[in-house]
């Protein structure tokens, strides 16, 4: 589904460059029984999104917090001669740097000096040539980490600050001090270890200035354009690429390549290796055997990930489950009302405007149940306008199949409405009812009603699997208006694109385009989509707050979602 926004038109431009990889540094050869795999059949592997417990990330943190907490509130190089000390000084003693390094309201971001040397020729603005001829000037870089910023600053030789300028989302050479925190962090993460079958050393990694330079792509890297470096350990005839992001001080991803593509520019980022990782799940199903569970799972090209042919106990419960559509809207003026339908999905080669930030999560709990969880997020979420939803799966010990579906900001407005637009296939051949808390009425034709929050409605299913019954989870929702059709090919048994309209507050939102006066014939889909509303920092919304001088995510997030449970008439 194609993402739109009613009557307005958003035209969206990124750019990036890419950096040299690195050239011959210190090789290890493997032994004859340590052999990496291929790289044309090597996965990619991601990070667990863990600040590792290091001595020197432990160190690093601190470091950074002192300085936060004390005049200057910025990083000094340290072993500077005393010209260069000086310059980095009389640069973080301007006050021009401020409306770079400090939020509106005066909060400090973390920022720390790179590098302090003689500008090259080609460094120099034209209205600073007459005043810095050759050693006359020293050029002092700061970055920005919060707002992936690099400042540039020319200092004369009276300690004068010329000129200062921002290149928002330019990244410096970094100093030789965390190109070896990156180093470490690489060498002691468990994915360098178990994909080169020996514990790794730092004399195993390329030297400095190739291997550890900055990845220019971007790299949460691109995803949240941090600053990241990548360590390359050499192995034989293949090289191990590990992607540290120096942001958030942990490793994002790893991947093989073979050394003869080592002279080639190669764009190793985050945001690469995840669609790289998550990519297969396009193609391939994965499948889910936990307990008396059996489930496969697809990722679509925009209707979000697909939990199909789901069993219990050996017994059938649904065809297929999926978000077919997230509509969001706004109030306008006027009483119009404006937003997106908003594709979810594969992250290549699809339609999809928000895509997966990772591979899905299975997660085992103590009770026997299992859950499936996959996030799509936007590349500039939570900055407003972004957004990230959330879907889970909980198989649960007894039978009982719970599906979410979450929101979790940050929206273009602070009255915004959202409507995931679900589509529950049940296994066929089968009749319908609607229970109203009181009776079940036997659903012949196609037809819709809405549903408050909290009442008694459900469904109720009747065939050769047995009984089932489908109530709402309502989570954060006020109502939901509910829908069921005669299952077609044309009507979501493959991706569908955008159906209804992302704005409207009534029951068109879709699914009512299918009713058609059909009878259901034992082939009934339930269309549910409930409405939930955001709230500011409350609900529905993400938000930035400063922790150590870096902005990290803050979210309320709103859900909602259905209830599945079936009866074996074997087992009555």
């Amino acid at each position: 589904m194609l993402r739109l926004l009613l009557p307005l038109l958003l035209l969206l431009l990124s750019a990036c460059a890419a950096a040299s990889p690195p050239s011959a540094g210190v090789v290890a050869s493997p032994t004859a029984k340590v052999v990496p795999r291929p790289a044309a059949d090597a996965p990619v592997l991601l990070g667990d999104g863990v600040t590792p417990d290091l001595p020197e990330v432990a160190a690093e943190r601190e470091r950074r917090r002192a300085a936060l907490q004390s005049a200057p509130f910025i990083l000094l190089r340290e072993g500077l001669d005393e010209r260069a000390d000086a310059a980095q000084r009389a640069v973080v003693d301007d006050v021009r740097h401020q409306q770079h390094t400090r939020t509106l309201t005066g909060q400090r971001l973390l920022t720390e000096v790179m590098h302090v040397a003689p500008p090259r020729p080609g460094d120099l603005p034209p209205n600073l040539v007459a005043q810095c001829p050759p050693d006359a000037c020293l050029r002092v870089l700061l970055y920005v980490y919060p707002t992936n910023t690099t400042l540039s600053a020319f200092v004369d030789r009276r300690m004068q600050v010329l000129d200062l300028h921002a290149v928002a989302g330019g990244q410096p050479e970094i100093p030789e001090h965390l190109a070896a925190l990156a180093t470490a962090i690489a060498v002691a993460s468990p994915v360098s270890q178990e994909e080169l079958g020996v514990p790794p050393h730092a004399g195993m990694v390329l030297d400095y200035s190739a291997a550890t330079k900055v990845n220019h792509v971007g790299t949460t890297c691109e995803r949240s354009n941090h600053l990241c470096v990548s360590p390359v350990f050499t192995w034989g005839d293949e090289a191990l690429w590990v992607v540290v992001d120096l942001t958030e001080l942990r490793l994002v991803a790893a991947t093989w390549t073979a050394q003869g593509q080592s002279a080639q520019r190669r764009a190793v980022s985050e945001a690469t290796l995840q669609d790289a990782a998550v990519a297969p799940l396009c193609e391939t199903p994965g499948h889910v055997a936990h307990g008396q569970w059996e489930a496969s799972y697809l990722l679509t090209s925009s209707d979000g990930l697909e939990v199909r042919e789901v069993r219990f106990a050996g017994q059938p419960l649904l065809r297929s489950v999926k978000i077919v559509d997230w509509h969001v809207g706004y109030a306008a003026p006027e009483d119009q009302r404006v937003g997106f339908s908003d594709a979810v999905g594969c992250p290549v080669f699809s339609a999809a405007a928000i895509i997966p930030y990772g591979l899905p999560e299975i997660t085992p709990h103590a009770d026997g149940s299992l859950e499936l969880a996959l996030t799509f997020r936007s590349p500039t979420w939570p900055q407003p306008c972004a957004y990230q939803y959330t879907f889970a799966t909980h198989f649960g010990a007894d039978g009982t199949l719970t599906l979410t579906g979450g929101n979790e900001g940050r929206g273009c407005g602070i009255a915004g409405t959202y409507h995931p637009v679900w589509r529950i296939e049940p296994v066929a051949p089968a009749s319908l009812r609607v229970w109203d808390g009181h009776e079940a009425t036997l659903l012949h034709e196609e037809g819709w009603q809405e549903w408050a929050a909290g009442g008694p409605h459900a469904f109720q299913l009747t065939g050769t699997g047995g009984t089932q019954t489908i109530t709402p989870l309502w989570g954060d929702a006020e109502l939901a208006y509910v829908y069921w059709t005669h299952a077609k090919p044309a009507e979501g048994q493959g991706d569908l694109p955008t159906i209804g309209t992302c704005c409207a507050l009534d029951e068109r939102q879709g699914p009512e385009q299918f009713i058609d006066g059909n009878a259901l014939a034992e082939h009934p889909v339930i269309w549910y989509v409930p409405r939930m509303t955001n709230a500011e920092r409350e609900r529905c919304w993400a938000d930035m707050e400063l922790e150590d001088g870096v902005l990290r995510p803050l979210v309320w997030p709103c859900s909602a979602g259905v209830r599945v449970r079936g009866e074996n008439p074997k087992n009555r």
